[in-house]
């Protein structure tokens, strides 16, 4: 379910490690239905999140 909603942005998850990727998705669903917030605003987020828990910030 997870890569068909975030399908437009599929540019960007491109672009990252595939375990990054993953994460990405987890938490971008995590965003957009818990926190109802935009699609665009999931994947930055998650983004952001993933990528900080990659490198322990």
């Amino acid at each position: 379910m997870t890569e068909h909603l975030f399908n437009v942005y599929k540019h960007r998850l491109n672009a990252l490690d595939e375990n990054i990727r993953t994460l990405v998705l987890k938490y971008a669903e995590e965003f957009y239905v818990h926190d109802k917030c935009t699609k665009a605003e999931a994947i930055d987020r998650a983004i952001a999140k993933a990528e900080m828990k990659k490198r322990k910030l």
